[in-house]
């Protein structure tokens, strides 16, 4: 590396690979498991991850030392190596070459000797010369037959500019090195001829002849004979036009176009085109770009369109293959089979096809050194079977088609990865409108949109589905919409036509190469009733361990059957979703099928158990019924990461608990809803809620067991009285009181009765509302706990406050702030600061009300609860109103946003005191209509 302070190295080896492997990437985002396939080459440890991490970790801090920062930079997704134009030695060498083209094109030929007499000079040494990791083979390689080119180019230009004495040397050492590269041996031979040297040349090419024969069992080329016999008989041609007879390319009229038939009414991809001109166009090593994507998303269809827009770049050729790696009916092809079809197509005849794949490749690589040819090979199955097809020349280009990854042509060959994902929905829209031209259907646009979106915007789907509608004209796109809602997806898109459910069994011929234990997951991952899930919870369902589930998940992902849409996440769309149901009712025994449920819900409802403590310390009590506990239990560090887990698996948790209920494990449907409470109370996410209570009380009331359905009517109540359903909270909560009292668990009836005071304090009914408190501080295995007295003295303060008595208002709450502490309840701290700053407001206090609302906006922010910061936010800007009416301001505004984030009516109170708040004449005026409008919100909050 040049530095500030001259030339520097890293020492350690595994930083130079790393290093070596970034700079060939530069400004490319690489992926930690890139590096690690780059590395080891598949026979990673365990451990490689962190090692990575460690190492890269190393070498920053390494380079940092050099003067070099931030030349490491970690993205989304991976790590990035940023070289702006001119710093990477490869690239200035692969741009003098490139220019040196050029120049020889345009007959400049002493500048273009020049130019590549200064990208030679550049090298220093082997490429990679000290790195060992597993990608260095054929990087050095590349890189190596990139210098070698380059040396043929000059040659041949000094030859033609007649500096054959000056060649002669390097030449000579060249072939000595290379004896079976031939065109750096034709050089050698015309200019040991022009050289006078007439015995030596000939003798340069009978060992050529030799070698060729002996070591690879081939017959040289015409065009080395050709100039073999113009050295023999001294023909004078030699001596004008020496070019004419190097190595050339067929003519014109003799180029294979093998493309296949442009997709008709191909639409949208804009995006990946544009990507596809940015990886193919590269100018010093063969562009390989890796087009992968799951069964039907349209690989081959983007690879035939990007081709045939650019066939003119390649008048050499387009060589095309279907490689059949995911065949029903036929097995892969094997490289040696499509070397022969190739070589064919190139020219070369049936006999003299080597029989080593080994030499058939190397023959195919000679034969487009000279030559620019597009190569497709199209459902390639993996990196093995594309190796060998691979072409040495800069001028052709590959692109690949695969539903596996083929990391190894990533890390070795330095393949160009473009994963393509399903259409947008415009673009599944628009292939719809053009596959179905003609037809005239009312609200068709809205039909197409349904379709669209139940064929999760997958391309063969999209066009399988326009074929059903173009063979039946009496059916119009709305009711096929609604067969496809209504119905199975997957069903109705295999019932028509002849495509012999062509969506299934694209699924099918993926999932059949998948192992016998992946193909499990995948099968049971159906049983998962989110978008996503975590490999934790993918662990649950086989009850293995997370290091046991990780290589199953990786091969469906590299299979496309699953993808890692954000890190740590995995999907799989809607289609492969029903695939995999299809699957699970076919190949999986029932009783299994039931097992893997039982412990994907166990591994939920233990994760939520152990959680709720972090929530809120009242967790309900009894022992859960466990049948399947997990392998490795999921455990938080704090409040953030478990409320962060719930927010990711809201989804999981809704539909686990309807799972449960379903499969009639009663009690644990009925715990798991009520151990939400303190999720669903903090994040307010009331329409959840009320589903998962639905589901728990069912469940309750068939258990049977009256402190069950206590539980869920209390939670009922809680969910309705947040909702303003007075009404309905209230029955619930009478309820709730019966069957406790039913039940005998007095905690129970003094913390309904103490919930039910709180709701009659909302309702104005403040004598009421302390009746029901004073009955439930009054149970000692309530009112003397301090972790669940707390509330009660919460609501008791509240209502003091309506009614006026503000010394015994701020009596009760203080000894709710003293519970709050002994019981480590942050949220009901957050509510005893609320309301003894209202109770300082109201007695124009506002260094008090200061205080204690700035210790309930911190105390909320630690907590995560966005309800309690916004009111922290109003009774703040309250007290700063006089002083500081811009900070004041500023803080109504902060819970106006808030309050409209969580869809609370108090935003538009807020709405209505921010339009008014310059109206005001005076301060007294201003505190006034603040009390009033606190007074009010008090009710809604």
């Amino acid at each position: 590396m040049a530095t500030d302070d001259g030339p520097a190295s890293v020492a350690r080896p595994r930083h130079r690979a790393l290093l070596a492997y970034l700079l060939l990437h530069a400004n490319q985002v690489i992926a930690p498991g890139q590096l690690i396939e780059a590395i080891w080459g598949g026979a990673e440890p365990s451990s490689a991850r962190s090692q990575i991490h460690v190492a890269l970790s190393e070498l920053r801090r390494a380079m940092r030392k050099l003067g070099l920062d931030d030349v490491i930079a970690t993205r989304p997704g991976g790590y990035l190596l940023a070289l702006a134009n001119g710093e990477l030695d490869a690239d200035v060498f692969g741009h003098h070459v490139e220019a040196a083209r050029d120049l020889r094109k345009r007959n400049e030929l002493k500048e273009s000797a020049r130019t590549l007499r200064a990208a030679l000079g550049l090298w220093r040494g082997h490429a990679l010369a000290d790195i060992s990791a597993a990608y260095a083979s054929s990087a050095r390689q590349a890189l190596h037959e990139h210098r070698l080119s380059a040396y043929e180019s000059l040659a041949d230009a000094e030859l033609t500019l007649g500096h054959h004495d000056a060649v002669l040397p390097v030449l000579g050492e060249l072939v000595e090195e290379h004896p079976l590269r031939v065109r750096m041996v034709c050089h050698l031979m015309l200019a040991q001829y022009r050289a006078g040297m007439q015995a030596e040349a000939l003798l340069t090419a009978r060992r050529l002849r030799t070698r060729l024969v002996e070591e690879q069992g081939l017959d040289p080329s015409a065009q080395f004979l050709a100039l073999e016999k113009a050295i023999l008989n001294a023909d004078p041609a030699l001596d004008l036009t020496p070019g004419t007879l190097t190595i050339s390319a067929p003519p014109s009229d003799t180029a294979p176009a093998q493309l296949p038939l442009d997709t008709w009414g191909f639409t949208g991809r804009d995006r990946e085109l544009a990507e596809l001109d940015l990886l193919a166009d590269v100018r010093d090593t063969p562009p390989v770009v890796l087009l992968v994507g799951s069964p039907g998303v349209g690989k081959t269809a983007l690879a035939v369109r990007w081709a045939h827009r650019h066939r003119d770049r390649f008048p050499d050729g387009q060589l095309y293959v279907n490689m059949r790696g995911f065949d029903e009916d036929r097995i892969p092809l094997a490289p040696y089979d499509i070397l022969r079809r190739f070589l064919s197509s190139l020219g070369v005849g049936p006999d003299a096809v080597p029989e080593d794949v080994d030499e058939a490749a190397a023959l195919l690589r000679s034969l487009l050194s000279r030559r620019r040819v597009l190569i497709v090979l199209d459902n390639a199955r993996s990196a093995d079977q594309v190796r060998p097809l691979l072409p040495g020349s800069a001028d052709c280009a590959v692109l690949v088609t695969s539903r596996n990854r083929l990391r190894g042509l990533v890390a070795r060959e330095g393949a160009r990865l473009l994963p393509l994902g399903p259409l947008t929905e415009d673009e599944a829209s628009d292939l719809l409108r053009v596959a179905l031209t003609g037809r005239s259907d009312e609200d068709s646009d809205v039909a197409a949109r349904q379709v669209a979106l139940r064929c999760a915007y997958l391309p063969l789907a999209l066009r399988l589905a326009a074929a059903q509608l173009t063979g039946q004209r009496h059916l119009t796109v709305a009711d096929y919409a609604r067969q496809l809602t209504t119905g199975d997806t997957l069903a109705v898109l295999d019932e028509h036509g002849d495509l012999d459910g062509a969506v299934s069994t694209a699924f099918r011929l993926s999932y059949q190469a998948l192992p016998p234990a992946t193909r499990r997951l995948f099968r049971l991952l159906s049983l998962l009733p989110g978008q996503d899930f975590t490999p934790v919870a993918a662990a649950a369902l086989l009850g293995v361990t997370l290091a046991e589930v990780r290589p199953r998940l990786e091969e469906l992902c590299i299979g496309h059957l699953v993808s890692e849409h954000r890190p740590g996440r995995y999907t799989m769309h809607d289609l492969l979703r029903s695939y995999a149901v299809r699957t699970l009712e076919s190949d999986e025994p029932e009783a299994d099928r039931t097992m893997a449920a039982r412990r994907l819900v166990d591994f939920y409802a233990e994760t939520v158990f152990e959680a709720y403590p972090l929530l809120q310390p009242r967790r309900l009590p009894g022992d859960r019924e466990v049948i399947y506990p997990p392998r490795e239990p999921l455990r938080f560090a704090d409040r953030a990461s478990a409320l962060d887990w719930h927010d990711q698996e809201l989804e999981n948790l809704v539909g686990v608990v309807a799972l449960t209920g379903a499969h009639a494990w009663h009690r644990r449907a009925w715990q798991l809803a009520a151990d939400l409470l303190a999720y669903f109370i903090i994040r307010r996410r009331w329409p959840e809620w009320l589903s998962v209570l639905r589901t728990g009380l069912l469940s309750a009331e068939r258990s049977g067991r009256p402190e069950a359905m206590a539980h869920m009517e209390n939670a009922l109540g809680v969910v309705h009285k947040q909702i303003g359903k007075y009404a309905t909270a209230r029955e619930h909560y009478g309820r709730a009181i019966e069957l406790a009292t039913k039940a005998g668990d007095m905690r129970m009836v003094a913390a309904f009765n103490a919930n039910l005071g709180g709701l009659a304090i909302n309702e104005g009914d403040l004598e009421g509302g302390l009746r029901h408190l004073r009955t439930a501080l009054s149970i000692p295995e309530y009112g003397q706990v301090p972790q669940y007295a707390v509330a009660a003295y919460i609501n008791l303060g509240c209502a003091l406050i309506d009614l006026e008595r503000y010394p015994a208002a701020g009596d009760a709450l203080q000894r709710a702030l003293t519970f709050a502490d002994i019981a480590d309840d942050t949220q009901q701290a957050c509510y005893a600061h609320h309301n003894l700053a209202e109770i300082a407001l109201r007695q124009g206090d506002q260094v008090t009300a200061r205080r204690h609302a700035e210790r309930q906006l911190r105390l909320a922010e630690e907590i995560g609860d966005p309800l309690r910061r916004a009111s922290a936010h109003d009774s703040l800007a309250s007290a700063l109103a006089h002083e500081d009416p811009v900070t004041a301001r500023n803080h109504w505004q902060e819970a106006r946003r808030i309050y409209r984030e969580l869809d609370h009516q108090i935003g538009a109170v807020l709405d209505e005191w921010l339009a008014a708040l310059d109206t005001f004449g005076d301060a007294a005026e201003l505190a006034a209509a603040d009390d009033a409008r606190r007074r009010r919100c008090r009710h809604l909050i």
